[in-house]
């Protein structure tokens, strides 16, 4: 007859002793366990979907307005002198958000729709799974509408491998797909984008309030970027910080801003109710055990 091998001994050994355990502690040790795992995988989730979608995300930042600690979204022509004159960002990019209509063989369907600046992407970091990010002569005025789509849209639409140059109509206009994003956080989000439209001595489209995000170059800290905006703002004759002595424009890490403030209450009320639960099983469990351990006592004395 075989022996049983060194492993096959320490399993034995090893049911024998949870045969040993009362069931109630093996039911509070199975909660600890589910408390951690769930622990585990909010945190991870908030990490990869929050945190480091991007590459060398630590570079990239919010530039934030704000009004006696509230934000506020920034003016085209505020954004198109922080482009011109900043030095510190590899580059900066606009967005905001709007309504639109797709039209679709199964009708039609209104969505939420990105705006953002011409490379917006690229300086994020996304990737394409088929076709290219916007470029400078998408955002002209009267030239014709693109569009980009997210994976999950594509997919949606019938994931043709041949979008690229097909027309998808929006808001009863003809728009040429130009991109599709590849599978991630994107797909949480909006499912379309088309090109923010920035004009020197006008105001962006239907007067939008944008969201600055910029890339900062190798080596520079956000500090450093901090000084040279309020640098450049306190000399912008027509800047929000000038028409208003309580603005004051903040280069946050993008990693802290990607949440928003309601987003962030929810994570942290629910991240604080599994480490009650978990705080709770464990004192159970300790209680538990120190009364094991008493009436074991008082038996042997």
């Amino acid at each position: 007859m075989r022996k049983p091998a060194n492993q096959d001994r320490s399993l034995i050994r090893m049911m024998a002793v949870l045969r040993r355990i009362p069931r109630p502690v093996l039911v509070v040790l199975a909660a600890l366990a589910l408390g951690l795992g769930v622990n585990t995988a909010v945190f991870t989730r908030s990490y990869f979907d929050f945190l480091t979608p991007y590459p060398d995300s630590d570079r990239l930042v919010a530039l934030r307005p704000k009004m006696l600690g509230n934000q506020e979204g920034v003016i085209s022509e505020d954004f198109i002198e922080w482009k011109e004159k900043t030095t510190v960002f590899e580059d900066l990019g606009a967005s905001s958000e709007r309504a639109l209509r797709i039209i679709t063989q199964n009708g039609y369907r209104d969505v939420a729709a990105s705006l953002v600046t011409p490379g917006f992407y690229q300086m994020m970091g996304d990737r394409f799974s088929l076709g290219y990010d916007f470029i400078p002569g998408d955002a002209l005025p009267g030239k014709a509408q693109v569009v980009i789509l997210t994976h999950s849209m594509w997919k949606q639409l019938g994931a043709n491998v041949a979008v690229i140059g097909t027309i998808l109509p929006i808001d009863e206009k003809p728009y040429t797909v130009a991109g599709v994003l590849g599978p991630g956080p994107r797909d949480n989000g909006a499912p379309v984008s088309v090109p923010l439209v920035v004009t020197p001595g006008r105001a962006n489209q239907n007067d939008l309030r944008m969201n600055i995000i910029g890339r900062l170059k190798p080596g520079v800290s956000i500090r450093e970027a901090q000084a040279q905006l309020d640098t450049i703002v306190a000399c912008i004759p027509h800047s929000l910080s000038n028409s208003n002595r309580t603005w004051r424009v903040s280069v946050e890490p993008l990693r802290g801003a990607l949440l928003s403030n309601d987003r962030k209450l929810a994570s942290w009320l629910f991240l604080g109710g599994v480490a009650c639960f978990l705080l709770l099983e464990t004192v159970s469990v300790v209680n538990f055990i120190q009364l094991r351990f008493d009436a074991g006592y008082q038996l042997h004395r």
